[in-house]
């Protein structure tokens, strides 16, 4: 064998090596994201993951009908929970997010993938050792909500679109899985979430910023971008009509979002793009650190194709969101969250720099490092209601009864009980009052109310009420606007009682049953 094979053959040997080693240490990692997603997992799931499990105990035809115009998220998540749930069955709240865990566990393995084709083994790792130790995706990942498929779907179509770029025309096989992937990604994310529809408009842009072989009329492949984005109009079509649908009546479910304006706009990209949550203070450090990492990623490999798509992106992403959001509102910090796959991307553009191993090891360190000191101190506020700790309380309480304002509250009232008691119905009432709400979708939904003759109230005399409050749905203040208690100042707390047989003789008397919901003061005080 001649020298040159012999250095040829080592050569293919070490790098197998490599690839080897890379490929261990990025299953550690998975298991690590793995062990750290489930250990953090076993807290109390809040008004938004209970309106999931309402939806998903939905038949499947309905899901996929125009009754779905009262929900302004689109039905596949919500498929695939009832999926999971007529799979596993009863379950506790750990097994409810199996799905959204998983689906974080592969967003790390596809980022991992991608960034390795792009920016080698090293970077690729630690971009891998972000994401598995980020308080912001270990966050969503226990949501019972569809924001971590929704990151993933978008993820494989970015990085479908980046690989388009640097791929080799001659490869036929590699360049139609990438465009089947960014298709493919895409149309699931609109199904998924519906402010995924900007994500089209931007990566095309961006696609064109880039390459010239997708400037209309100008490069050769244009038409297959083109075509592409045609497909994916189409195949989002019925998500897209019901959003149509949504947009010609007064939407309740939406009312509560404002445009904040562009410095705040600019602050919220900043709290949901950058890994971290509650990035303020001594935690703005590590998301600072982060978004250096990604400018020098920028600075320091702008000239090659998959950083400058990824730089485009990302301001692309940020610009469109204001934009649109100048119109209908749509900046908040979870639907925010998958651009995060941005930054990742070019810190670990920059990594991919760092020839030193010493070097490189310190940068991922200090990265890694203030991550995970956000995860340290921001995991213990995961937790942002306690529905089922609250009903869990009622249900002690034999002569316990729930009251909360609007059909949202007494819907989620309801999903608690159950989950909280292992049982198909809840064993306790559920007063709604007709309160103030923004939760459109449960019209027609809330518990039946207990009564006697048309419309009368009818509870036993010893009946004690728990009022559990939210944000503008207040039940303890509608009561004494109704003059039903005594002002005693505003009480915010989210679980007050209980409120002994007093108040229910008082509802009894002024209170009537309209439908599903109690007005608490619909008529004059009466004498049974």
């Amino acid at each position: 064998m001649s020298g040159a094979s012999t250095e040829r053959a080592a050569g293919a040997r070490t790098k197998q090596a490599r690839s080897r080693h890379g490929l261990a240490a990025f299953a550690v990692i998975l298991l690590f994201a793995a062990v750290l997603r489930f250990a953090l997992s076993d807290y109390a799931l809040w008004f938004d993951e209970y309106a999931s499990l309402f939806f998903a105990h939905q038949p499947f035809a309905r899901l996929w009908s125009a009754w779905m115009i009262r929900e302004t998220n689109p039905p596949l998540f919500y498929s695939i929970l009832r999926g999971w749930l007529l799979l596993v069955g009863p379950m506790d709240r750990i097994t409810l997010r199996v799905p959204t865990i998983m689906a974080s566990l592969l967003l790390i393995a596809v980022s991992y993938f991608a960034l390795a084709r792009h920016y080698g083994e090293r970077a690729a790792t630690a971009g891998a050792l972000l994401l598995a130790v980020s308080a912001q995706q270990i966050a969503y990942a226990h949501q019972v909500r569809g924001y971590s498929m929704l990151a993933v779907a978008l993820t494989i179509s970015f990085f479908s679109l980046m690989r388009i770029v640097a791929a080799n025309e001659s490869n036929t096989r590699q360049r139609v899985t990438s465009w089947l992937g960014y298709v493919g990604g895409a149309i699931a994310a609109v199904y998924l979430h519906g402010t995924a529809v900007l994500w089209v408009p931007v990566a095309t842009l961006a696609l064109m910023a880039v390459d010239r072989r997708f400037v209309p009329f100008v490069g050769r492949d244009w038409l297959r971008l083109a075509l592409a984005d045609l497909v994916i109009v189409i195949g989002s079509g019925w998500a897209l009509y019901i959003i149509y649908c949504q947009t010609r009546v007064p939407n309740p479910n939406l009312s509560w979002l404002h445009f904040p304006g562009v410095p705040i706009s600019l602050e919220l990209f900043w709290a949901s793009t950058l890994l971290m949550r509650d990035p303020w203070g001594i935690q703005s450090i590590a998301a600072t650190v982060v978004f250096g990492a990604a400018l020098f990623g920028i600075t320091r490999t702008i000239h090659r194709k998959a950083t400058q798509l990824a730089a485009v992106c990302w301001v692309g992403m940020l610009t469109l969101f204001i934009l649109f959001s100048l119109k209908q509102p749509v900046i908040v910090e979870r639907t925010l969250v998958w651009i995060a796959i941005f930054p990742v991307t070019l810190a670990c553009a920059w990594l991919s720099t760092l020839r030193s191993l010493r070097t490189f090891l310190l940068a991922a360190g200090v990265l890694t490092g203030l991550t995970a000191a956000n995860l340290w101190a921001t995991q213990s506020g995961f937790e942002l209601e306690d529905w089922q700790g609250a009903v869990a309380q009622v249900l002690k309480d034999p002569r316990g009864v729930i009251v909360v304002s609007g059909e949202g509250g007494a819907v989620i009232a309801d999903e608690a009980c159950k989950l909280a008691d292992r049982r198909d119905t809840c064993r306790v009432p559920i007063i709604t009052l007709s309160g103030q709400t923004n939760n459109a979708w449960a019209k027609g939904y809330a518990p039946t109310i207990p009564t006697v003759g048309k419309d009368r109230l009818d509870l036993p005399k010893t009946s004690n009420l728990y009022l559990i409050q939210r944000f503008a749905e207040q039940p303890l203040s509608d009561l004494q606007a109704a003059g039903l208690l005594p002002d005693d100042g505003e009480n915010l707390d989210f679980f007050v009682g209980p409120f002994g047989p007093p108040l229910v003789s008082r509802l009894e008397r002024s209170a009537c049953v309209e439908g599903r919901v109690l007005n608490p003061s619909c008529a004059a005080p009466r004498d049974r």
